[in-house]
């Protein structure tokens, strides 16, 4: 094999002609790496990827998580339209999103609830944490009464991420319906010139501003991705060394915006050069798996604070590995009785618009 390596074929994008899958849930298991950290030791900050990384490694796995979900959801609406792709996006969030608010709300009132059902669950705090995290539009983290104690107070920390990539979905239906997609070259420009201007503007120049314009430059490095697709080389030599620039640029440059930018540009060619560019039995395994990524991903943190509170794991580690034991029946439970369910609607509704 060349130093380039191979163009991205057809074939790569078959569910059986990638590791997605297995990309998924290692960048679901990352998330929970850095809350071992961040909930049991939060003053102290020794999230051991840091110094590598020069950011813990759920921020990279967030990234990585935008920029592929910009990759795939590309394809669905260049093959389906907006309105398909609109209804594709909602049935793959929502439905494990709302079980989960219930599930949580309700176990966590179960085991350390203070007051009466009816005091809970009528709480404004109660109201808000269902309501305002199932509207997709804002994020609500306590609960009465629970996890007050814990250095972290909060309930459910990872789901700042579910808004953002709402809005990211909501700026690629407008491109798409503005037929951007049509054309890689505008759609280059346009990125381009949001690059220019999110480089140049430090990141605390508008705090708000300050975590969408992050994952919004990961999400769209994904929707570029994809649409020079047939251009693009897969080359491990050159994703390696590619890293290896980004963390250079990380570590030297004493520019954050751009220095997040390399790492995102480096680790996210990498993520796709791991997806596309392994073997044919990699691929066949990662198709096999069901997956689970999301469900660890919305129910880790509950479970984390949960150990936390008990008294399992107050360490890093144990709290991590007795944390990943216990998320994977709940994972496993949303994926095959409200993930998979849910993406059968996607696939009855598609059919019935064909």
């Amino acid at each position: 094999m060349s130093l380039l390596g191979r163009r991205i074929a057809p074939e790569d994008l078959r569910h059986d002609g990638n590791i997605f899958t297995a990309l998924r849930w290692l960048l679901a298991s990352s998330v929970m790496i850095s809350h071992g950290w961040d909930l049991t030791q939060p003053m102290i900050n020794l999230d051991p990827t840091v110094p590598v990384l020069t950011l813990p490694i759920s921020t990279l796995a967030v990234f990585l998580f935008f920029s592929l979900s910009g990759f795939l959801v590309t394809g669905s609406l260049a093959k389906r339209g907006v309105r398909d792709y609109a209804v594709a996006r909602l049935l793959r969030l929502v439905p494990g999103l709302w079980v989960m608010l219930i599930v949580v709300a309700l176990g966590l009132w179960v085991i350390f609830g203070d007051r009466p059902f009816g005091a809970y669950i009528t709480h404004p705090e109660t109201l808000k944490f269902l309501g305002v995290n199932a509207s997709l539009l804002g994020n609500a983290y306590f609960l009465p009464g629970i996890f007050r104690e814990l250095p972290v107070p909060g309930v459910n920390g990872s789901l700042w991420t579910i808004p953002q990539e709402v809005r990211c979905y909501i700026v690629l239906a407008i491109v798409g319906w503005l037929g951007m997609l049509a054309s890689r070259r505008v759609l280059a420009i346009a990125f381009g010139l949001y690059a220019l201007a999110h480089l140049a503007l430090p990141l605390d120049m508008i705090p708000a501003l300050e975590r969408p314009r992050q994952l919004g430059f990961a999400f769209f490095l994904g929707v570029l991705a994809y649409q020079w697709r047939g251009s693009l080389r897969l080359s491990w030599p050159l994703a390696l060394a590619g890293v290896g620039v980004a963390l250079a640029v990380a570590h030297l440059l004493p520019v954050r915006t751009v220095g997040l930018a390399a790492l995102q540009l480096g680790f996210g060619y990498l993520a796709l050069v791991a997806a596309f560019a392994v073997p044919v039995g990699l691929k066949r395994a990662s198709a096999a798996i069901p997956d689970y990524s999301y469900g660890i991903y919305i129910y880790a943190f509950p479970v984390q604070q949960t150990v936390m509170a008990l008294g399992w794991g107050t360490t890093p580690v144990t709290n991590l590995l007795i944390s990943f034991a216990l998320v994977l029946p709940f994972a496993a439970a949303s994926w095959h009785l409200v993930e998979s369910p849910a993406l059968r609607l996607k696939d009855r509704f598609q059919r019935r618009r064909a």
